[in-house]
């Protein structure tokens, strides 16, 4: 006979089929089920409805038919006394509604690299001066220095405790939602860090990088104050440069206008003077004594260098003792503004 045919006839299994092939099955256990039923009646137990072949029979294929038909999560519940019915644990659907993580920007516009161990990276300190002098002058010597910006290996990880049970019933991959969930708190993390890091313990933030300040001019913020800080930055870093502030900021930046009454925002392409302004959640929008006041940064990207020591990997482990699973998420990672002529901040912005 033809394989295909075989298969055919295999395929057209009709339900008297599906009940015959039950019953063979179920049988078995009708004496077993008899003689328990007549023992608990010996034990004054009277009102117990014996249920026929049939019967048994009938709930066997109705069980296989619901599994079929994918109906897992029903439970069958009877009033009978006898019936025991069957009960399926409840399980996670297959999808799992996720909220947003917080725009990272920082890695996005970064010199980023990946080297493992410590890093000197040697940075441009006192330059030369160069004089005009008269014949048989003697020139004043300069004394130019080097400076190092160091990179080290900070590790951020996520850690994460799971039942053995939910990882047996449930349908969803936990260890992959474990992972995810995992993953992006680790982004956030890091770009919290590479905005404000203190670089202790952890990197150091374009924020706390000494950058030169300038204060807001007067009580409320002025189209006067965002072109002075504009005009603060020198002009070889304008190019590339950005204006970062928090939700605070972008709202006062958004009702700023010129002499002529006109907006400064461009918002076809998110920019005033041509340059990108961007909102950062991690500038607070609390500073100040009032409590609300926030600040302004324009600075170079580039110079904003992230090193990769180890990239993000996750990992597994059995905890037997109280029948978990340990899923843990790590990365090994520093930054730092490595050139703080190349940005500029005005404070006190309300």
């Amino acid at each position: 006979m033809d394989p295909k045919e075989k298969q055919a006839q295999v395929m057209e299994v009709t339900m008297d089929d599906l009940k015959s092939l039950i019953a063979d099955g179920v049988k078995e256990i009708v004496g077993d089920l008899k003689a328990e039923i007549l023992k608990e009646s010996r034990d004054g137990v009277k009102d117990i409805k014996v249920e026929t072949d049939d019967e048994k029979i009938q709930k066997a294929a109705q069980f296989v038919k619901d599994i079929c038909m994918g109906r897992i999560e029903e439970k069958v519940v009877s009033t009978n006394n006898a019936s025991f019915g069957y009960t399926i644990p409840t399980e996670l659907a297959d999808f799992i509604l996720t909220k947003k993580d917080k725009i990272s920007r920082m890695r996005k516009l970064a010199n980023v690299f990946k080297l493992s161990g410590n890093f000197q990276l040697p940075a441009e300190g006192t330059g030369v001066t160069a004089y005009w002098v008269d014949d048989n002058a003697t020139i004043t010597a300069s004394d130019p220095t080097i400076e190092k910006r160091s990179l080290s290996d900070y590790y951020l990880a996520a850690r994460v405790l799971v039942p053995r049970k939910l990882l047996n019933t449930s349908a969803y991959n936990i260890v992959n939602f474990i992972g995810e969930l995992s993953s992006r708190k680790l982004r956030d993390t890091e770009e919290s860090a590479f905005v404000a890091g203190d670089g202790v313990g952890k990197p150091t933030g374009v924020r706390g990088a000494g950058l030169g300040a300038i204060v807001q001019g007067e009580a409320t913020f002025k189209y006067k104050d965002i072109v002075n800080l504009y005009y603060e930055l020198p002009e070889q870093y304008r190019q590339n440069a950005i204006f970062m502030t928090s939700g605070a900021g972008m709202k006062l930046i958004r009702s700023l206008t010129d002499q002529n009454n006109m907006p400064i925002f461009d918002v076809r392409d998110q920019t005033i003077f041509n340059r990108p302004v961007m909102e950062c959640v991690d500038i607070p929008a609390n500073l100040g004594v009032g409590m609300n006041e926030t600040e302004i940064i324009f600075f170079d990207p580039w110079y904003y260098w992230i090193k990769d020591g180890e990239e993000m990997f996750i990992d597994t482990d059995k905890v037997i003792s109280k029948l978990q699973t340990e899923i843990v998420v790590a990365e090994a990672v520093d930054g730092v503004f490595t050139m703080p002529d190349a940005g500029k901040k005005i404070t006190g912005v309300k």
